[in-house]
């Protein structure tokens, strides 16, 4: 449970990130998307956080099962070291080619790659179809899209990816936590 929590709030953060970037790019905030946009990601936030939060208080009552944390922790922190260095890689080739807008596609797609070893670590089998997914995407669009509709719909797609997967991870918590109450 508190790592539902944790994956929703970094999915939504993130999601958030992506999804306004490429929002930003396309000059779509206006009266109405921006304060959707706003509403949207401050909800998934909250919903985030009370998932979390809920999941410390059930953590008392129903010890975790599994590797311990540091194991996890530090297979987690390989990962996203690999992440951070094929990011710094791919955005090095980007700008040695003059092409920016390539960087973009292809940060989304390590981001998306590093989802895979994520589902194993945290057996997690939903982020292997999220990883999939975001990858997918990026090849697409870097088949389809060039210069600034690149980055608009790699930004767009991957935000909305992230979200959905958040949307996901809240209702696949809430189902557990309802099995557990009822179960008591």
């Amino acid at each position: 449970m508190i790592g539902a929590g944790r994956g929703a709030l970094v999915e939504a953060m993130f999601g958030a990130g992506w999804l306004g970037w490429g929002l930003g790019e396309a000059k779509a905030f206006n009266g109405f998307t921006g304060p959707m946009f706003g509403f949207t990601t401050l909800l998934l936030l909250a919903c985030s956080i009370f998932v979390l939060r809920r999941g410390r208080l059930l953590r008392k009552k129903y010890p975790a099962v599994g590797a311990s944390a540091r194991t996890t922790l530090k297979w987690y922190l390989l990962v996203v070291l690999m992440e951070i260095l094929g990011v710094l890689l791919v955005m090095s080739l980007a700008n040695q080619l003059h092409r920016t807008d390539l960087g973009t596609d292809w940060c989304a797609m390590v981001v998306g790659l590093h989802f895979l070893p994520l589902a194993k670590i945290f057996r997690a089998p939903p982020l292997v179809i999220l990883g999939i997914l975001m990858t997918l995407w990026c090849a697409l669009c870097w088949v389809m899209f060039r210069s600034n509709a690149l980055v608009i719909s790699v930004s767009v797609g991957t935000g909305i990816l992230l979200w959905g997967s958040c949307v996901f991870t809240l209702l696949r918590a809430r189902r557990i936590v309802r099995s557990l109450t009822a179960s008591v």
